[in-house]
């Protein structure tokens, strides 16, 4: 009975052939930019200015890794990226763990309509608020700060409801016992609710901290000082504009590819760290009410 049961839960051969085709067919495209990115990195000046696509570089060299991080100074916007994504996610990660303890209460004032506004708030493509974002930041001061970039998208409907989920998990038990010990509602979400939720809190701060260091949009809308940029705007300047360097000095493919890979490897790193946590958090990620 257990052999047949095993059996039925089993795809047909067929299914399984074309499953595992298209899976490999996927790999393979998406694998091969990557591969090619990184093996042009690696490749001489005059080879990765060639046509076709290079998957091996012969013969491996890093100059295309010293000229673009020399000429073009990428310690600078490396340390603006790491400075605005650090900072603002942790208050992202804090204002949505607030706000997501505060709507997982069942006794609380007009929840529904609180819970409704934060979803129509998620409908409206960023895009669309660029305009009022830079009118709004520039009313208050915050054109060409650090602080423009880290307080715009500081919470985010989707962060609060996913910290809600994770929290509605939690027993209610636990708070009810710690309230009638004398516990602060702030001891309580700080000493019961974050610390099992560990795993939620690691969630949104991935999301968020990936969200800000590719973030390209909102940076020229509020920066114009090349100072103050960060390691995705001045990507993108390196890979259309050749004027990039100082003086006339010409950007090989090589270094163009170097400055993708400084810019994605730290991201690559982060994911082989907290790959099973987003898992889980996108499990608990869906949004009902």
């Amino acid at each position: 009975m257990a052999h047949q049961l095993k059996r039925a839960d089993k795809l047909p051969v067929a299914l399984r052939i074309v499953g595992g085709v298209l899976l490999v067919f996927t790999v393979v495209i998406m694998g091969i930019p990557m591969l090619n990115v990184l093996a042009v990195s690696f490749s001489e000046s005059a080879a990765s200015d060639a046509p076709g696509l290079v998957l091996l570089p012969l013969p491996p060299t890093t100059e295309g890794y010293s000229f673009i991080w020399k000429h073009t100074d990428l310690s600078k916007p490396f340390f603006n990226t790491v400075y605005v994504s650090i900072v603002g996610t942790v208050l992202h990660v804090l204002f949505a763990s607030l706000a997501g303890y505060i709507l997982c209460q069942p006794d609380l004032p007009l929840r529904n309509v609180m819970t409704s506004f934060i979803l129509l708030t998620m409908t409206v493509p960023n895009e669309l608020t660029l305009i009022g974002i830079y009118a709004v930041n520039k009313d208050l001061g915050l054109i060409n700060t650090y602080t423009g970039l880290i307080v715009n998208g500081m919470i985010s409907g989707f962060s609060v409801f996913l910290m809600r989920n994770y929290f509605s998990t939690i027993p209610k038990s636990l708070a009810e016992s710690a309230r009638m010990d004398g516990a602060s509602e702030l001891n309580i979400f700080l000493r019961i609710y974050l610390r099992l939720a560990s795993a939620g809190l690691i969630t949104v701060g991935t999301l968020e901290l990936i969200r800000r260091w590719n973030n390209i949009t909102l940076t020229v809308t509020l920066i114009s000082d090349m100072k103050k940029w960060t390691m995705p705007v001045v990507l993108r300047w390196i890979l259309f504009d050749q004027s990039s360097t100082s003086g006339t000095a010409y950007i090989f493919a090589n270094a163009k590819m170097a400055a993708v890979v400084l810019t994605a490897a730290p991201l690559v790193v982060l994911y082989f760290f907290v790959q099973r946590f987003l898992t889980g958090g996108a499990l608990l990620g869906a949004i009902k009410e």
